[in-house]
């Protein structure tokens, strides 16, 4: 009898983990099975130690970016759809590419050898690979249509991540405009508007109180800039710290849901998130409970996070997602209504899939709106600060013209 050490999923999603004397590795998976588990990962302890005295750390963990998770995804569900096994489409991968995706198959149809499930391969050979992947591709597995679930995966990553190229773009714009007016402001006071003081100072008259604090600041910013300098870097090390505190989390994330034009494209980004990760798993045949858990786990906004926490707990306690939705206000009124619209037709999966297409325009319709409003006030506060800077210089000129006649 040989000792294995196994994890699995019970049937109310609940992770388990622990050891088990079986003949080989059939006979584990039997057991597992007969004890109503979905294994996760199954290794021999002896197997184990003989590998992890040949490991080296460098190969404990692969870092990937998303664009090389969205890359492998794509490239394996097409595999798949062709006919090919697990192992085969990672030998395919392999001899493929030379880069790190060549490593991730290697070590990955490494794991799958030794009949460890493709999602706990790719949790181990990666942290890229994070929970919610894992549970979809295991999802997969246990179905039947892994090629599927690879295709669907794929394009929910490359939605989400246009999703967050739109919020990203559209902020750009507004970004140059605030560092191009702040670097004119910057001139103006430290160059422009001394030269011109210069003139009245040197006729010995008394200056007028804008150009004494024109003056001041011009000061200050030439000999104290290491300063200023130093006392930024302070301050954003200090931000940095702060950011990763729960009260400043909490802080920011409730701005983010409350402030106007900034709490819509927040709102509509995390509606189509919820819709298009919610349908994914139900259409790979996770259990709503536990879809419900892995979305929350996937929402980053703390406030959002507290409302799903408690609708997932209604949903528990025999409540239909549309009411515990409702009930908590996690979503909207229209978004509540595409649920029980679901929930009623019994194609709750299919229903969310569709809605989340519809929802990825009106995400775009509302950061272009949103961007469309923001441009403008900001273009009226850079015009306001230019104008006052050049009401300041053209103040100076005539103070200086006026003070020399007389």
């Amino acid at each position: 009898m040989m000792l294995f050490a196994f994890q699995a999923l019970s049937a109310d999603g609940t992770p388990k983990s622990g050891t088990l004397e079986a003949a080989d590795r059939g006979d584990a998976l039997r057991q597992l099975s007969r004890r109503g588990l979905q294994p996760r990962s199954i290794q021999s302890q002896t197997a184990e130690i003989a590998k992890s005295d040949t490991k080296s750390d460098a190969e404990t963990t692969l870092a990937l970016t998303k664009t090389d998770v969205i890359r492998f995804t794509e490239d394996m569900g097409d595999l798949l759809a062709s006919g090919l096994q697990v192992e085969q489409a990672l030998q395919a991968l392999e001899n493929r590419s030379a880069s790190k995706l060549g490593t991730l198959a290697t070590r990955v149809r490494a794991l799958v050898r030794d009949g460890v499930p493709l999602s706990a391969s790719l949790r181990q050979s990666s942290p890229a690979f994070d929970e919610l992947y894992c549970n979809m591709i295991a999802a997969g597995e246990n179905s039947g249509a892994l090629d599927d679930i690879m295709d669907r995966q794929a394009r929910h990553l490359r939605l989400m991540e246009s999703v967050h190229a739109k919020v990203v773009g559209a902020l750009i714009y507004p970004a140059f405009l605030i560092s191009a007016g702040g670097a004119l402001a910057l001139v103006m006071i430290t160059y422009l508007l001394p030269k011109l003081a210069s003139l009245l100072t040197g006729s010995g008259k008394e200056p007028p109180f804008m150009i004494k604090v024109s003056l001041a600041l011009s000061d200050v910013l030439k000999n104290y800039w290491w300063l200023l300098a130093l006392a930024l870097g302070c301050l954003i090390m200090l931000l940095f710290a702060l950011r990763k505190t729960p009260s400043f989390q909490s802080g920011w994330h409730r701005f983010m849901i409350r402030m106007p034009g900034i709490r819509d494209i927040t709102r509509a980004r995390f509606e189509l998130q919820f819709f298009e990760t919610l349908g994914s798993l139900l259409r790979g045949g996770v259990p709503l409970l536990h879809a419900l858990e892995l979305v929350r786990r996937a929402v980053t906004n703390l406030h959002l996070k507290q409302s799903l926490t408690q609708a997932e707990a209604l949903v528990q306690e025999g409540a239909s997602l549309s009411h515990a939705m409702k009930k908590t206000q996690a979503l909207d009124s229209q978004a509540i209504d595409v649920i029980r619209i679901g929930e009623d037709t019994g194609h709750l999966a299919e229903v969310l899939g569709k809605a989340a297409t519809r929802m990825d325009t009106q995400l775009t319709r509302t950061i272009e709106r949103v961007t469309a409003l923001i441009q403008p006030c900001l273009l009226l506060i850079m015009a306001a600060l230019v104008g006052t800077l050049v009401y300041t210089m053209v103040n100076i000129v005539f103070s200086t013209l006026g003070q020399l006649r007389h």
